[in-house]
């Protein structure tokens, strides 16, 4: 999984959003990495955590020593394990 991880990073420049990396979350919906770029002094790809009642809460993720850390929108920090995170890539689905 950790290298997956480390390709999807090599490949962000050209991967689209129909790829992912997805985890179930404490809050009954789910935490999405995705590929795109955010901006500001933070740099990072986009978060976004969703809950089950359509709630969402923005980030931005790194991947750094072993673990996917995430800096919140709202200034909040958390780290995960990269193995908790499954790979989905609907390009693949549809073929």
């Amino acid at each position: 999984m950790k290298k997956l991880i480390i390709l999807l990073c090599l490949f962000i420049a050209t991967a689209h959003a129909e790829e992912w990396f997805e985890m179930p979350n404490q809050a009954g919906g789910k935490m999405l990495l995705l590929t795109g770029k955010c901006t500001g002094k933070n740099g990072g790809s986009f978060v976004i955590s969703t809950t089950s009642t359509g709630d969402t809460l923005n980030g931005c993720w790194y991947f750094f020593a072993n673990m996917i850390h995430i800096i919140w929108e709202d200034g909040s920090r958390s780290s995960f394990n990269p193995s908790s995170f499954k790979y989905i890539n609907l390009n693949e689905r549809r073929q």
